[in-house]
């Protein structure tokens, strides 16, 4: 477990798919909400590992869609890399 907050992962976001950070939500969805495919959603959780000096599988973000399940997976599983 880390110390990731919503706010910081919502900015995150925000900056790499150019939606204000208030518009995003958990339930935001990155595919229908958001408009990526799913290289942009792989170049979000390369943004958003590198942003924060997570490791996390891209594997296991590839397989969810909304944004509160990325993020509690970085919660929950994302682990500090060495950066």
């Amino acid at each position: 477990m880390n110390n990731l907050s919503w706010e910081e992962f919502k900015n995150a976001i925000s900056d790499y798919v150019g939606v204000e950070a208030d518009e995003i939500t958990e339930e935001t969805d990155v595919y229908e909400d958001l408009y990526l495919d799913s290289l942009g959603v792989f170049g979000l959780g390369t943004h958003i590992t590198e942003n924060f000096h997570l490791e996390l599988p891209l594997s296991a973000v590839a397989t969810v869609s909304r944004v509160g399940e990325i993020f509690r997976l970085l919660v929950e599983q994302g682990t500090p890399s060495e950066a």
